[in-house]
């Protein structure tokens, strides 16, 4: 009995404790909600000061103070601009457009689209006071590659009509507008590559630049080198990295973005754990653009060839170059091991970027050559012990090849686009030409990035499955 009575009196106490642990935890949710109800009710809807998301693809400057800290990080790369178009994603209540306003003599037109609802009626009137100047849109930027695949089914312009207000300009001029803005959407940058490569969409316009606010993860796998780890540096890292340059701007504090993230547990058997505990209180605030000569770097016709041969060599971590090289064009492995070409070295392109000031794990943008050989290849060299200037070289080389008009890569190339003119949507397209990677951080599984409760990314006939019922 003496038992029995001790036993009750201690889950009585631990059931005390619990419902105490439960009013302190629900009185300090509401006591919090209803300090941002107070701070930001005013110009925000509920719904985005209610939630908490891991990832959200758009997300507002929340306030004045860190729209002014945002335009100080950005003012001497607006004062080198000569773009006279500024598109700014999801401005909300417009903080930041009022900074863009003020420099009258430089930007003669702002594009404002908006994917929220409540905002619009203060953009408009922003529209009516300058008329010629702020041209409105409601639709969602970000989602690009939605209204892309909506558009390849009904034969629509969803896209042409939420740019009509781009400017136009050929691929090697100056660029063509600035983007502002704040993304954590990984399959927005998946959509720029591929509006690149497939000379579609956005960069079908021109060469803009974009100026935003990025999750520490998307950015550190976007730009990481191959020091990493295979987990990471993946085909997408290869492929931005050829095809953009990019630059490392500062630091921005999380909670000042609204919806709020939701915090973190990092879990210590996480194969990302290095990469999600960087920095998870921040946002990167980094520019980007098209290389100017990329054209030059990759002919434009040969554009889809680069991206098959990176995204299908990339498909394995622990694919060797000769081996895979020579499923193509047979014999060709000492041609790689024989190698007596002088290599280009590649130079950082922006000479005064410090590299003790670049987020961890992340490499500074470097120019692109086709003359960089990796350093004594032999049959154990794997794919991503190349760097993408260094996988730029081989593609070269395998391009010139006299073998290469008859090889069979050129036929698997060509039943790939074939596949893709019936896709065209990057959330599905490397599952469904078989080119899903081994633990790619894909669409699907970029929450293993953002969110700190997986364990590991999806495999890829898990990835496919999903991918087929969500289309």
């Amino acid at each position: 009995m003496i038992t029995l009575r001790c036993s009750l009196r201690l889950c009585n106490g631990r059931r005390i404790q619990n419902v105490t642990k439960c009013y302190q935890s629900t009185k300090a949710k509401r006591a919090e909600h209803a300090e941002r109800m107070s701070r930001y009710g005013m110009e925000f809807p509920e719904k985005l000061l209610t939630k908490k998301l891991k990832s959200a693809a758009n997300m507002y400057i929340a306030d004045a103070g860190i729209a002014q800290q945002i335009n100080n990080y950005l003012e001497p790369h607006l004062k080198e601009s000569k773009c006279d178009t500024v598109l700014e994603l999801n401005p909300g209540p417009g903080h930041l457009t009022r900074h863009l306003l003020d420099r009258e003599s430089q930007f003669r037109k702002l594009i404002l689209i908006e994917s929220t609802e409540h905002f619009m009626p203060r953009l408009q009137e922003m529209h009516s006071l300058y008329p010629d100047r702020v041209k409105v849109h409601h639709g969602d930027l970000v989602g690009l590659h939605k209204l892309a695949f909506m558009d390849k089914i009904d034969n629509g312009m969803r896209v042409a009509d939420l740019l009509c207000d781009v400017p136009q300009k050929a691929f090697n001029e100056d660029i063509n507008m600035l983007v502002l803005g704040a993304v954590g959407s990984y399959p927005f940058f998946k959509h720029l590559i591929n509006s690149l490569i497939f000379q579609s969409s956005l960069y079908n316009l021109g060469r803009c630049e974009m100026m935003l606010a990025m999750p520490p993860p998307i950015y550190i796998h976007l730009t990481c080198s191959n020091d990493i780890g295979y987990l990471i540096y993946r085909s997408t890292s290869v492929l931005f990295q050829i095809l953009f340059e990019h630059r490392f701007i500062a630091k921005v504090p999380r909670e000042l973005f609204l919806p709020q993230q939701s915090n973190f547990n990092l879990s210590k058997s996480s194969k990302l754990l290095k990469i999600k505990s960087i920095n998870p209180e921040y946002l990167y605030l980094v520019k980007f653009k098209p290389r100017r000569n990329l054209h030059e770097l990759c002919p434009i016709q040969d554009l889809p060839a680069l991206w098959f041969f990176i995204k299908q060599n990339f498909v394995s971590r622990r694919n060797r170059i000769i081996p895979n090289l020579e499923k193509w064009i047979p014999g060709c492995g000492p041609r790689l091991i024989i190698n007596q070409n002088a290599s280009e070295p590649v130079t950082p392109i922006y000479a005064n970027e410090s590299v003790e000031h670049l987020p961890q794990y992340s490499m500074q943008s470097s120019t692109m050559s086709t003359r960089n050989y990796f350093p004594g290849i032999n049959i154990y060299t794997q794919f991503g012990d190349l760097t993408p200037s260094q996988m730029l070289t081989l593609f070269t080389q395998f391009r010139r090849w006299p073998e290469y008009g008859e090889s069979s890569f050129l036929a698997s190339l060509e039943n790939t686009l074939l596949k893709l003119e019936s896709v065209t949507d990057e959330q599905v397209l490397d599952e469904s030409v078989n080119l899903a990677e081994e633990d790619d951080i894909s669409s699907e599984n970029v929450d293993e990035l953002l969110e700190a409760n997986e364990e590991a990314a999806p495999k890829p006939a898990k990835s496919r499955k999903k991918t087929k019922q969500t289309v």
